[in-house]
């Protein structure tokens, strides 16, 4: 039996359409109409199924890139080291390291030298005077670095005659003695305990030097030990010390003391008191000075 046969006319339309009559769950032509729910949902997990293995793909391959670059970055920095203690090594070396430059040093340096018999201190050689210091005793000198900068590096050089062709001399460098006490507290002596001290070197040709000798400073520090006395070899001109200080601020002041050679350490008509002129002690400051100031024969008794 043929198919019944429908018209149909569009409310806009004077034609007329003719076809099968529409069955329920079929497309025009009358084919099944196939469930929209689960293609949408085929459709939606497929969709889902390919996201999951691109990021699968993505995380796996960006594990592998970064891992890649830093193992290329880490082998790059330490080059051929292979252990921890080449790589502290390689570090250290390519990490310079420098001291903070030094402030310019500069200041007005000033020798001065106490005179037991006047109780006060001299810019000038003790000459004709009567003998206030024996042989076997210190006669005190004191550096003075007036306007000095603070923090500035100044590196002072103590000269003295240890031996001239009459016999020895300032034998070697010492502390002011008890005797002399006056002269650590006599203006322009800063007249109160120092800041730092430091022990003078043994002059190792001899052993009489005794012990507790040091350098004494006020308004600054010691950088380093002291280095000297120089030449190392028996007294037969003259001696030196290279001292170092950082200023503090002010006035720098030394203070040390020369011992006056003794006929019984050197033999006799062989002491300072057998010199025919004065002997001396001479101080230079980086480029200022040199500054020089001594004792004449006069001044010293057997």
């Amino acid at each position: 039996m043929p198919d019944s046969i429908i018209g149909r006319r569009d409310t806009g339309d004077d034609r007329w359409n003719w076809g099968p009559p529409k069955i329920p769950g079929r497309q025009p032509d009358n084919r099944p109409r196939l469930p929209l729910r689960p293609i949408v949902l085929v459709a939606l997990g497929a969709i889902l199924i390919g996201a999951g293995v691109l990021l699968v793909l993505l995380s796996t391959g960006g594990d592998d890139s970064s891992g890649s670059q830093a193992t290329a970055t880490r082998s790059s920095a330490l080059g051929a080291s292979t252990s921890p203690g080449s790589t502290a090594q390689a570090t250290e070396s390519a990490t310079p390291t420098s001291a903070s430059p030094s402030p310019p040093a500069t200041g007005n340096v000033r020798l001065f030298i106490w005179s037991r018999q006047q109780k006060q201190w001299l810019t000038s050689t003790l000459e004709k005077e009567e003998p206030g210091y024996h042989e076997g005793e210190a006669v005190p000198f004191m550096l003075q670095i007036e306007n000095a900068s603070s923090a500035g590096l100044y590196n002072v050089e103590v000269k003295y005659e240890c031996h001239t062709s009459n016999g020895a001399a300032f034998d070697y460098l010492s502390s002011v003695a008890t005797e002399d006490s006056d002269a650590l507290t006599t203006a322009p002596a800063p007249g109160r305990r120092e800041d730092a001290s430091i022990p003078i070197p043994d002059d190792s040709t001899f052993t009489f030097d005794g012990g507790g000798r040091r350098f004494r400073v006020w308004d600054g520090s010691f950088q380093q030990t002291p280095e000297g006395p120089l030449p190392v070899a028996s007294c037969q001109n003259e001696k030196r010390f290279k001292v170092s200080l950082i200023a503090q601020s002010g006035t720098v002041s030394m203070i040390w003391a020369g011992h006056l050679a003794s006929r019984n350490d050197w033999g006799e008509n062989q002491g300072a008191s057998s010199q025919q002129s004065a002997i001396h002690v001479e101080a230079t400051v980086n480029e200022m000075g040199p500054q020089k100031l001594g004792i004449g024969p006069d001044a010293i008794a057997p």
